[in-house]
């Protein structure tokens, strides 16, 4: 005759107050769980609705950085255009004046080497120290 033992085995026998705080508690650790998956939930579709922005604010970047590049080139280009202009519109307009000497009066001659002693500061200073 087989023999069935329950003593040693940790096995016990449930009462119904048992199941019920059992059924109870994994109920409240499922709705814990619940929880948790929802803000898990709530935080990843923030975590990818800030990736999206950043994708858009970096699309953004980029096309900004493009048409500033653009703008550059473009006045760039246009004050190629005004430099030549304007240089073809000065030399267009240019004065040209022969050469000339300016005539020099007996007055207005040089002072040296007739006239006005010219030295250095150092040589008048040392001429009258001597």
């Amino acid at each position: 005759m087989v023999r069935l033992s329950l003593a040693g085995t940790g096995l016990h026998r449930y009462s119904r107050q048992h199941c019920r705080h059992d059924r109870d508690a994994a109920r409240a650790e499922v709705l814990r769980l619940e929880a948790v998956i929802r803000g898990l939930d709530t935080t990843v579709i923030e975590q990818g609705e800030r990736i999206a922005q950043l994708e858009a604010d970096a699309v953004d970047v980029s096309v900004e950085r493009q048409l500033r590049e653009r703008a550059e080139e473009h006045a760039a280009e246009v004050e190629q255009e005004f430099l030549a202009l304007k240089a073809r519109v000065d030399n267009e307009h240019a004065i040209s004046v022969p050469r000339w000497r300016r005539p020099v009066d007996e007055d207005d001659k040089p002072t040296e080497p007739a006239g006005i002693e010219v030295r250095t500061l150092r040589e008048a200073f040392a001429a009258r120290t001597a």
